[in-house]
């Protein structure tokens, strides 16, 4: 009788198959972890609101978190049960990267439902003289404020003087020339929220436990809510209650909250809850760009936060 031979199976595909042992728990919990990825992505552009903020800013990065144990789990399962490659591990260790990938990586502006939003309201810049504006604008490349959708339209601003945020080496707070100067309301508006208390961060320092730091919160309007944000240690000129007008000092820059450095950040919500809330689109009137003025629109940031690139602006009611 003629003695028959099993044919070795060709390409890697066949080989990993033919090691296959059937999925193991990790993996199987691998590639639950890239399907419950892909149903928060599709919830986040819904856009339905908190559901979706919560998806985006939350259960994405929780699952991205999520991938390492089960890596090392998947890695131990290797060394220790060969053969170490087989198909449904490597389909495994596939998904977890795409999950850690999509988890901790942000290649898209937050998807929000208010993009399309327009104020009925005038806003002028918070601030008076040229400041330059360190991020800003409806695209990610120069507001890294648009991977988040509470800040999706928020803006850090500071000013240079000879083209530089602080004098000497920056490693006093009083060295910024931003640090003290005077913060302005940008609108008619009354005070809903404040916080002064928060001490200012040293240069290169930051606080892990409260992003804003010292801030304001002004009701603009029903679902119209304005932010002022990482002022001053008790530079605070208003309470809540108080209404205040457009250019009216209400508190001075600081270095507060989750910032290394002295800047103003500002953003608009649709609620004054934060940060589960939607961005809203802002835009200033009334001020120079680059020395061009510009009646309605939005500052850019530079393309890299630091470099100080980003336009110059300037509050000019009268175009000139």
């Amino acid at each position: 009788m003629s003695e028959t031979t099993e044919t070795e199976p060709r390409g890697l595909y066949e080989r990993l198959k033919s090691q296959d042992e059937g999925w193991e728990l990790w993996g199987q919990l691998a590639v639950g972890l890239l399907a419950l990825q892909i149903g928060a992505y599709a919830v986040a552009f819904l856009r339905i609101g908190e559901p979706s903020i919560i998806a985006y800013s939350i259960v994405i990065a929780l699952l991205g978190v999520l991938t390492m144990p089960l890596m090392f789990w998947g890695l131990l399962r290797a060394l220790f049960r060969p053969p170490a490659w087989r198909l449904s591990r490597t389909i495994a260790f596939g998904c977890l990267l795409l999950v850690g990938l999509l988890g901790n990586v942000s290649f898209l502006s937050a998807p929000v439902s208010t993009g399309d939003w327009t104020s009925e309201r005038e806003f002028r810049l918070p601030f008076d003289g040229p400041w330059t504006t360190l991020a800003g604008g409806d695209d990610k490349t120069h507001n890294y404020h648009a991977t988040t959708p509470a800040y999706r339209w928020g803006y850090d601003f500071a000013p240079l003087v000879d083209g530089a945020r602080y004098e000497g080496d920056g490693s006093e707070l009083e060295d910024h020339h931003c640090y003290g100067t005077p913060v302005l309301a940008p609108v008619d508006a009354e005070i809903v929220s404040v916080l002064g208390a928060e001490r200012d961060n040293a240069p290169g320092d930051y606080d892990a436990n409260t992003i804003l730091g010292n801030h304001i919160i002004m009701k603009v309007d029903a679902d119209e809510f304005l932010f002022l944000a990482h002022l001053k240690h008790g530079s605070l000129q208003v309470g809540s209650g108080d209404r205040v007008t457009a250019g009216e000092v209400v508190a001075k820059c600081g270095n507060s909250g989750r910032t290394q450095t002295p800047h103003l950040h500002v953003h608009m919500q649709n609620d004054r809850e934060f940060p589960l809330a939607e961005s809203l689109p802002l835009r200033f009137h009334n001020y120079l760009a680059d020395g061009e003025f510009v009646e309605l629109g939005m500052p850019k940031g530079g393309e890299e936060y630091i470099d100080g690139k980003g336009q110059i602006v300037e509050h000019r009611p009268d175009g000139g």
